[in-house]
């Protein structure tokens, strides 16, 4: 009679600990599914701002690393802004009006600042830092842009030289001139594109054994630089004029 009464007790028991077991299973099943779900349906974003200052010194915020589109509707129109400015090429001539420095010339001799050329004066190889521009003994020479008188003066080896101040670092050298220089040409005074400051001679003592010729020069920012760069001669070759004709 215990045993039997026991034996329900136990049974009962065992009952119970199963429910609670189930109980806990199902709870702990729900849980992750529910869980699964609110996860996968409502994904929080991250979301990082990036404060990035533009042109005008405002700032844009963009989110998740994507730009926002600017707002045409708020745009500032900045004068000074790197969009307005024309692309610039550095090795480009900087001033607008420039001439020739001898309008009825050819290229005698270019220029050439690595490679030493023969020189028929001195009968040996030294390089050339300018250029040998052909032409006629009194022909007139001429600014080659507006500038300034720098200096006026006589070169042991060069003759008689002047030198003129330009925008953007350009000095021009004008040099185996005749021993006249044009009216209003002084040191400090300002000369105009094309106008004459003096004429061709035969001061040039390194270049003497030469024809008659303008020995020029071009510096920017103190470094010679290639005066064909910024005009061109067709050469003393194709003048088909006779070494008579130059001398006069």
């Amino acid at each position: 009679m215990d045993n039997a009464k026991n034996n329900k007790a136990n049974f009962v028991l065992y009952i119970v600990l199963a429910l609670i077991i189930v109980a806990v299973v199902c709870m702990t099943v729900f849980s992750i599914v529910t869980g699964s779900k609110r996860n996968g349906n409502t994904k929080v974003p991250v979301i990082t701002d990036t404060a990035k200052p533009d042109k005008n010194g405002e700032t844009t915020i963009t989110h998740d690393n994507k730009p926002t589109e600017p707002d045409e509707s708020k745009t500032t129109v900045n004068d000074n802004s790197e969009a307005d400015q024309p692309d610039k090429d550095a090795s480009a001539p900087v001033m607008v009006n420039i001439t020739t420095p001898v309008s009825n010339g050819w290229l005698l001799k270019g220029y050439d600042i690595d490679m030493p050329v023969y020189s028929l004066t001195m009968n040996d190889y030294r390089v050339h830092t300018g250029v040998d521009i052909l032409s006629s003994p009194g022909e007139p020479v001429m600014a080659i842009a507006d500038g300034t008188v720098q200096n006026i003066y006589n070169d042991p080896m060069m003759g008689n030289c002047i030198s003129i101040s330009h925008s953007g670092g350009l000095v021009s050298y004008y040099m185996g001139l005749s021993d006249e220089v044009c009216d209003g040409i002084t040191e400090g005074a300002p000369v105009f594109c094309g106008q004459n400051i003096s004429s061709i001679g035969d001061s040039t003592l390194i270049e003497i054994a030469e024809e008659p010729h303008l020995h020029f020069e071009l510096k920017k920012d103190g470094q010679y630089v290639d005066p064909m760069g910024y005009f061109s001669y067709k050469s003393a070759s194709d003048s088909g004029r006779t070494d008579e004709q130059f001398e006069g």
